[in-house]
């Protein structure tokens, strides 16, 4: 199955990485997923640029776009997928889901068990610090941190 994965050079995968709908994903050069990486395009294109890894454990529910570059740490939960809540007289599991694109742009640093929430940007020479959770786009070159994730200073 994993042969309709469109990868460039280079491209490595340990053990028990799972990878749905293989179709829908495409790579640059010099990409990585460490063990136990999880990707489910859920029916959209998930593209992942050159020189790019994803470090054990990360989750990563499509549609999604990854730049060059980037270092996806352990346990990052990347959900372009959520579901919604606005009815409380419907079960949670019978209620709609929110499906946004989230951007990733080159050259971005996400540390070990952040959370990235549908919809989001994160600019260019961005980090996103360790457990933070992603509620809003990130300007070029921030450096994020909290629960929600705030600006804690400009990189330049």
């Amino acid at each position: 199955m994993l042969e309709q994965l469109r990868t460039g050079k280079n491209f490595n995968s340990d053990d028990n990485v799972k990878i749905c709908q293989p179709h829908l994903v495409s790579m640059g050069d010099n990409v990585s997923f460490y063990y136990g990486v999880y990707i489910e395009p859920c029916d959209k294109e998930i593209t992942i640029g050159s020189n790019t890894h994803f470090a054990p454990y990360c989750v990563i529910y499509g549609p999604l776009s990854v730049g060059d570059n980037c270092a996806i740490a352990a346990h990052v939960t990347l959900a372009s997928v959520a579901h919604s809540h606005a009815d409380p007289n419907r079960p949670m599991v019978e209620q709609a889901t929110d499906q946004r694109k989230i951007i990733i742009e080159d050259d971005v640093w996400i540390g070990a068990n952040a959370v990235v929430t549908p919809g989001i940007t994160i600019g260019r020479g961005s980090i996103i610090g360790a457990g933070a959770v992603v509620t809003k786009d990130v300007e070029p070159y921030s450096v994020m941190g909290g629960v929600p994730a705030r600006l804690i200073r400009k990189r330049k």
